[in-house]
């Protein structure tokens, strides 16, 4: 006998094989009168394909070229989803469809509405589904509701097959369509740290929200600050407040949710822990809450910005959502418990599960929460939705740090670049699915657009094809004639980034894609999309070009400097200076000044702000600003440089040989020994992974690489020369040569990765192999950003060193070890953390010696 599962999976997979139904997830009943009412519908449905001619046969095209827009529907959301499929279609093609509110006595026509108005086409009975069916010589597009009219309009722009004054489409089987989570928003905020938005007018604005709606989009964060005339980039042509408002406004009229994102005690001087700041803390709130005309939920940072104590920030929101709902009768209040302690955390859960609090919508899951997702969601009352806050737009120093990547990228490309990661947004997405209820991601420009409609795709069917998915995506935005290529090329420019940098081959090819693509897209000049891609291709292939130039470049100068015996100390370092030097011209000048000229173009067709200088204005390095990055120095020249003034201050030649030798065989642990190079792609073998980037993409409890922020070129070190005073780039001379350099300190390129952990996870690395009679001494290079206090046992058992802040300058400091601690030929060395975000360490030599004194 089938049962009820039985009967569920065979309905869903002939469905599927047949094409009644367009993805898995429209078929997803949670009673049994909802199976038994898709059993009807899709009985029906599979008799009709049976007996009809039409469902054994692909279906011809349609033209579309002559048809009318007919919506007899009173909604302004569905009337604004009409206009938008006219003006998109007209875009693309060059054909004006006219809108009609009743159908002509003739010619193909477009029906759009709801199913209450069009109720001959099968729609999921779930919110903001669609159906797109043809019916005689209507095109009909209904929604479940108007939300659901305008995802149906957005999927024909997408069907549509577009050429210069043609429109046809190709629909083989009725499409009915539901999402598979309810919350599939974007951040998209008016402030100066966004690297396009703040250069933008409203028209830019809506034009990409309806890019984003066309994929799936349910919603926009807009971030809120409380000074109602605070206008904090040099790019904006109005006060935040007013473009959010207008935003708002702008939102609404699509139908789709308006999230605003407003931390507490952000703003100086506010404290909400005393009854006086609490209700100044609400009256400023009052003043934005009144001037928004739409707001349907309320996000809350815990942290990240905001400083509130989650003893107090609870006890205020609850009094916040008094005034809210005031104000907006509708709206939610969502919370995230982003950097909280650990007791901020324990408070937290206590008081979600003691007061189980009416006014809290749900959480929020974000960058630098100290949890897991597994431990996130077991700790929530199961009342409480948890929302993704994923950061879909860095790559480092953030809550994704890209896998595996190669120096040379992460110190010049950086942190907020151009960044199609559609493999890499797949898998996260598809790991936290069934511990999450939707997303409204991070993002602070449009440098991340793939990412954006990759978890749009997701989040209406996180088992979407995604090749199909890149190939629609480039016959939207390049035409039908590209959406292969383009699809090849997204997928090109994420594998750039996987290996050491210059053993990819594929580099170069990449490039040649998009410089193809460049040359047969339309318009070549307003199409930012194509521009910056084609900017990633070209910035990547001359990150390469200079990797292998300047690798070149210090294996002469470490040449001339193995001859400082013979030539002279002073001899050895000019000629290695020399050879340094060579960096100074681009190694591909012609590929430099293509990067360079497309600047102006990004700059007019989207407000890319590629550089801190004018006309860009951006507002740091760090923020896009990837034309400051191009001259970066790619070896150790800095630190070489910076060490050959100290080794010249030295009287004494025989000092002077000391230093030279030790910058030759830094690397080198000697016979018997390992050195890891903690962070470079290859070359930290010993270090012990608790789980793999796989099962923990965040790095939350497991190690990760960390990039410093450093910007190494002549310029930045000639600026900030002299900032600190008497810092040494060597410990061991800061007493014995003062004031031989004054400055920052230069860092070696194996200074500048590291790995790391966080919140209170070890990090360990393992040695086998070892030799039981011999003395051994650990070498380590404690650097990076964190600057913890941290612990060193071996095997559970040795205490190394107790509680030891983070030296500064750097410089390597040794132990030795008890032979104890290898008799047994393994060694299990720990890091634990005592204060500071997470442990961290830059290089490790374990060094066979033949006696403790050696």
């Amino acid at each position: 006998m089938l049962t009820i599962d039985g009967m569920l999976t065979l309905l869903r997979d002939v469905s599927m094989a047949l094409g009644l139904i367009e993805h898995d997830n429209a078929v997803r009943p949670r009673t049994r009168e909802g199976i038994v009412s898709m059993y009807r519908r899709l009985t029906c449905g599979l008799l009709f394909v049976v007996l009809s001619p039409a469902g054994a046969m692909a279906a011809s095209p349609i033209d579309l070229t002559k048809a009318t827009i007919v919506t007899e529907s009173s909604s302004p959301v569905v009337a604004k989803a009409a206009v938008m499929l006219q003006e998109e279609l007209a875009e693309r093609s060059g054909v004006t469809l006219p809108i009609a509110k009743s159908s002509p006595a003739d010619g193909l026509v477009i029906r759009l509405g709801t199913s209450a108005e069009i109720p001959d086409v099968e729609v999921p009975r779930t919110p903001e589904s669609y159906g797109v069916a043809v019916r005689g010589r209507a095109v009909c597009l209904v929604g479940q509701d108007e939300r659901g009219a305008l995802y149906a309009a957005g999927r024909l722009i997408r069907l549509t097959t577009y050429q210069p004054g043609v429109l046809t489409l190709t629909l083989d089987q009725p499409i009915a369509s539901s999402p598979d989570v309810p919350i599939r928003a974007h951040q998209l905020a008016y402030r100066n740290t966004a690297n396009t938005y703040d250069a933008w007018t409203l028209d830019m604005y809506e034009q990409y929200i309806r890019d984003l709606i066309m994929f799936g989009c349910n919603g926009v964060e807009l971030i809120s600050g409380l000074d109602a005339n605070a206008k904090d980039g040099a790019v904006m042509t109005q006060t935040m407040r007013s473009m959010n408002v207008a935003l708002s406004a702008l939102i609404r009229s699509y139908g789709i949710d308006v999230w605003v994102w407003s931390p507490v005690m952000a703003t100086p001087g506010e404290d909400v822990t005393t009854p006086e700041g609490t209700a100044r803390a609400l009256e400023l709130r009052r003043g934005f809450l009144e001037d928004y005309p739409a707001i349907d939920h309320l996000f809350v940072p815990g942290g990240d910005d905001g400083n509130t104590p989650a003893v107090h920030l609870m006890p205020f929101l609850e009094k916040f959502s008094v005034l809210l709902k005031e104000i907006h009768p509708n709206a939610k209040i969502w919370v995230s418990n982003q950097t909280f302690t650990l007791e901020e955390n324990d408070y937290f859960f206590d008081y979600l599960a003691n007061t189980s609090p009416d006014w809290l919508a749900g959480l929020v899951y974000g960058p630098w929460i100290k949890m897991g997702w597994e431990e996130m969601r077991e700790r929530t009352p199961a009342r409480y939705p948890i929302r993704r806050y994923p950061d879909i737009n860095h790559t480092v120093r953030c809550q994704y740090p890209i896998p595996d990547w190669d120096q040379a990228f992460a110190h010049t490309i950086g942190r907020e670049p151009v960044m199609p990661m559609p493999k890499m947004q797949v898998h996260i997405y598809r790991k936290y699915l069934n511990v999450s209820d939707g997303f409204g991601t991070y993002s602070d420009g449009i440098h991340d657009d793939l990412n954006k409609h990759v978890w749009n795709v997701l989040g209406w069917d996180p088992q979407a094809d995604m090749d199909v998915a890149l190939e629609e995506y480039g016959k939207v935005w390049f035409g039908v004639d590209l959406a292969t290529d383009v699809a090849q090329g997204l997928r090109a420019l994420e594998a750039n980034w996987s290996g050491p940098v210059v053993a990819n081959m594929g580099i170069p090819q990449t490039l040649a894609m998009w410089e193809d693509i460049a040359k047969r897209v339309p318009d070549f000049d307003k199409n930012w999309r194509a521009q910056m891609y084609l900017f990633r291709a070209r910035f990547d292939a001359n990150v390469q070009a200079e990797a292998r130039a300047q690798k070149g470049y210090e294996v002469q100068a470490l040449a001339a400097l193995a001859d400082a015996s013979q030539t002279g100390v002073s001899e050895a370092i000019e000629r290695a200076r020399a050879a340094l030097a060579q960096a100074d011209r681009p190694a591909a000048p012609e590929l430099r000044s293509s990067i360079e000229a497309l600047g102006p173009l990004m700059l007019r067709s989207i407000g890319y702000q590629l550089s801190i200088e004018p006309p860009y204005l951006a507002r740091n390095s760090e923020r896009g600003a990837m034309l400051d990055w191009l001259d970066q120095p790619l070896n150790n020249r800095p630190w070489l440089e910076q060490r050959f003034e100290a080794i010249l201050a030295l009287d004494n030649q025989a000092d002077r040989l000391a230093q030279i030798d030790t910058i030759l065989t830094w690397e080198d642990p000697g016979p018997g020994g390992f050195y890891d190079n903690l962070g470079t792609i290859g070359e930290y073998s010993h270090v012990v992974y608790q789980r793999s980037w796989e099962e923990d993409p965040s790095g939350t409890n497991s190690p990760r690489v960390a990039f410093p922020l450093y910007k190494a070129d002549a310029k930045t070190i000639a600026e900030q020369s002299g900032v600190v005073t008497d810092e040494l780039a060597f410990k061991e001379e800061v007493s014995r040569v003062p004031g031989a350099y004054k400055g920052r300190q230069e860092l070696r390129t194996s200074w500048q990765s590291q790995i790391t952990t966080l919140y209170g996870t070890p990090l360990k690395m393992r040695y086998e192999g070892l030799d039981p009679n011999a003395q051994y001494r650990l070498k380590v290079t404690y650097a990076g950003r964190f600057r913890p206090t941290m612990t060193l046992t071996l095997n559970d058992e040795f205490g190394i060193h107790g509680p030891v802040p983070q030296p500064n300058p750097i410089w390597p400091v040794s132990y030795y070890l008890p032979q104890a601690a290898t008799r047994s030929g393994t060694l299990n060395v720990e890091w634990n953390l005592v204060e500071g975000r997470g442990c961290i360490v830059a290089e490790v030599w374990l060094i066979k010696t033949n006696d403790a004194g050696q």
